[in-house]
C-alpha cells in the first residue's frame, strides 16, 4: 500500500496516492492501504505464542474521530480479552475471474465479514458501518480519493470513502488460479483496515505518521504496526470461517503459507513488515482468534520489524 504500500504489497504495480481535501491530503500520504505481496515460493511456517510488550502506547483518536483520551493500545476493540469472531458458516459465492462472478464472491464474503465483526464492534461500543466494495477487471479508469487517477495500485482500502477496491488483474489469478482462499485472505486483510478505521485506530496512526514523517523510521514503524494488525485480523476471520465449516484444513494451510510469502522485499520501503512477521501475526489471529492478541501497538519493535 502506498501506506507505504498498504495492505499486503503485491508484485504487481506498487501504489501511489493522490487525492484532495484537508485531512484526506494527509491521509493520502500516509494510508494508501493496498493489498499486495503475493506468494512467490513456499516458505515454512511457525507459531509465536508469546505476548510481546513494547513501547508505551500513544494517544489515539476517539471512535468519533475527535482527539480523545483513549490510547491505541487501550482501544475498546483491543482491551476485552474475550473479543473474538464467533465461528459461523459462510455460503461463499463460487469464485470466477469474470467481474460479475468475482463481485458476487466478494459480496458474499463481505456479508460474512460484517456478520463476524459487527457484534464485536457493538460490544465494544464502537461505531460500525459496512464498507463499500468496488470490484473491477483492471485498475484502468478508476479514480479514488486515495489514489487520484493513477492506475498503479493493487487491492486496497481507501478510508476517505470507506471503500475496498479489488481489481481482479492485480490478484495474480494466473498463479493462484481457483485457490480462492488466497483472494479471501487479501479481502479479509483489507476489511481489517476498515475495522481499524471504524475503531479510531487507523486515523490516529495516520496522524502520528504524518507528524513523524511518512518515510521516517517512526513513520514506517507505525505503518508496519497497522499492516501487521490487519494481517492478524485477517487470520481471525479465516479462523471463524474455518470453525464454521466453510474452509478446509488444506485451505487454511495454503493461507498460512501465503501469509509467509508476503511482506517487504529487498528494496521496499519497509512499511509492511518482514514476511516472517507478517506470517506470525496472521497465525496469531488464526490460532488465537482474539482481538487483544492482535495489539501490534504494544508489540516489541522486533515483532513489527
Amino acid at each position: 500500500m502506498p501506506y507505504g504500500p498498504p495492505g499486503r504489497p503485491p508484485y504487481p504495480p506498487r501504489r501511489r496516492s493522490g487525492g484532495g481535501g484537508a485531512w484526506i491530503a494527509v491521509l493520502v500520504v500516509v494510508v494508501f492501504l493496498v493489498a499486495g505481496g503475493l506468494v512467490r515460493n513456499a516458505i515454512s511456517t511457525g507459531n509465536d505464542d508469546s505476548d510481546a510488550s513494547g513501547p508505551a502506547p500513544s494517544l489515539t483518536f476517539a471512535p468519533d474521530g475527535s482527539s480523545g483520551p483513549a490510547e491505541t493500545a487501550a482501544n475498546p476493540l483491543l482491551v476485552d480479552p474475550n473479543a473474538t469472531l464467533v465461528p459461523a458458516r459462510c455460503a461463499y459465492s463460487p469464485w470466477g475471474t469474470q467481474v460479475d462472478a468475482a463481485r458476487k464472491f466478494f459480496e458474499s464474503a463481505a456479508g460474512c465479514l460484517e456478520a463476524a465483526w459487527k457484534p464485536v464492534m457493538q460490544k465494544a461500543k464502537l461505531p460500525f458501518q459496512p464498507p463499500a466494495l468496488n470490484v473491477s477487471a483492471t485498475t484502468t479508469g478508476i479514480t479514488t480519493p486515495c489514489t487520484g487517477s493513477t492506475s498503479n495500485f493493487a487491492a486496497f482500502y481507501c478510508p476517505a470513502n470507506k471503500t475496498i477496491y479489488m481489481p481482479i488483474s492485480q490478484l495474480q489469478t494466473d498463479f493462484f488460479r481457483d485457490n480462492w482462499v488466497v483472494y479471501l485472505s487479501v479481502f479479509a486483510h483489507e476489511y481489517g483496515h476498515h475495522i481499524q478505521a471504524m475503531s479510531g485506530i487507523l486515523r490516529k496512526a495516520n496522524s502520528e505518521r504524518a507528524d513523524a514523517g511518512p518515510r521516517s523510521s517512526r513513520g514506517l514503524e507505525l505503518s508496519r504496526r497497522v499492516e501487521l494488525q490487519a494481517n492478524c485480523f485477517d487470520g481471525m476471520y479465516l479462523a471463524s470461517s474455518s470453525g464454521g465449516g466453510s474452509l478446509t484444513d488444506a485451505q487454511l494451510n495454503l493461507a498460512r503459507k501465503d501469509a509467509y510469502g508476503r511482506g517487504d522485499q529487498a528494496g521496499d520501503m519497509r512499511d509492511h513488515g518482514t514476511s516472517e512477521n507478517g506470517g506470525l501475526w496472521f497465525e496469531t489471529g488464526l490460532d488465537k482468534n482474539r482481538a487483544a492478541h492482535c495489539n501490534t501497538f504494544t508489540a516489541a519493535p522486533g515483532a513489527v520489524s
